[in-house]
């Protein structure tokens, strides 16, 4: 009796597979011809060490390194933006020196959300449009003068 149930499963088993593969092969280029979406991947890129002044009653009285990464919104573009890195970094330093991201708190320090929205505006203006979506802050230090 196990003998007759176990081959009748097994027949039942191998045959809804042969059913699936022969639907799969038959229907192979309708199946195939949906439409390709493309996905946009993205991804990081490193942008170290930029200095950032911070003044103490209108003198300069220290800098501060902030280390960025910026999300770009295609990772394909990824080599264009390396590229670009000089001329990014360039916008940023000197709009940095130009603004001064302080805080409005009357700490002597600059502001960090500030600094993110500065740095994605200075490369998505070099870009173009809107390659960058995001900027990280991955590290803020104190250089002694």
């Amino acid at each position: 009796m196990r003998l007759i149930v176990i081959t009748v499963l097994l027949v039942l088993v191998f045959s809804a597979f042969l059913a699936g593969v022969t639907f799969v092969l038959s229907n192979f280029e309708d199946l195939s011809d949906g439409v390709n979406e493309e996905v946009l991947v993205k991804g990081f890129v490193p942008l170290d060490n930029i200095p950032y002044p911070v003044s103490s009653a209108n003198v300069l009285d220290h800098y501060v390194a902030i280390d960025l990464r910026l999300e770009i919104n295609d990772i394909r573009r990824e080599g264009e933006i390396t590229a670009l890195m000089p001329r990014i970094r360039d916008a940023i330093v000197r709009d940095a020196h130009r603004a001064g991201p302080r805080r409005a708190d009357g700490v002597e320090s600059i502001d960090l959300v500030r600094v993110k929205d500065r740095a994605k505006t200075m490369a998505n203006q070099i870009l173009g449009g809107e390659v960058v979506g995001r900027v990280l802050i991955t590290r803020v230090a104190k250089l002694v003068a």
